[in-house]
């Protein structure tokens, strides 16, 4: 398995086969990072993060205190990936409830498996975030059918609101 920028082995791989080393996977999710930041216009004049040992939360700070100061305290930049926005979206349909706002953040696109390895690469420790045991069940399940299913369930959230 070797990356196709630099033919390094790869560490990580898309559902389109594509494949990146340990380097270019780190740049690919910072970009990501700041496409989203560029995209939903999240970026406010004066950045504050909770204080939080939780890993996106740690992983965010790291990322944004390469270009901005970065305050603690009451946040006004939340630090939910993915997966905790898919499972939320997941849990209010199942609930009954189609119309609700979900908050937009600079990690939305980027999954807990994607936070996780950059965390592994950048040598970042802090704690897993807690999941709903059903929910989580269930979506390890479907999602050895459908590896994209939280990218399409946000996908699906888009197009409904």
């Amino acid at each position: 398995m070797a990356c196709k920028e630099c033919r390094k082995n790869a560490v990580w791989e898309f559902t389109n086969k594509t494949k990146l080393c340990r380097k270019c996977f780190a740049d690919y999710f910072e970009r990501k990072i700041f496409r989203t930041i560029r995209k939903y216009n999240l970026l406010p004049k004066t950045i504050i993060l909770k204080k939080s040992n939780d890993i996106n939360t740690k992983v965010l700070r790291y990322i944004l205190e390469k270009k901005f100061p970065v305050k603690s305290g009451k946040e006004n930049l939340s630090s939910k990936n993915l997966s905790q926005t898919a499972e939320e979206i997941f849990l209010n349909i199942m609930k009954g409830r189609f119309k609700f706002r979900i908050n937009k953040t600079p990690l939305m696109l980027l999954s807990d498996r994607e936070i996780g390895l950059y965390a592994q690469i950048k040598k970042i420790k802090g704690n897993k975030i807690k999941k709903d045991k059903k929910i989580k069940k269930l979506f390890k399940k479907f999602m050895k059918k459908n590896p994209d299913l939280e990218h399409n369930i946000l996908n699906a959230y888009f197009q409904l609101n």
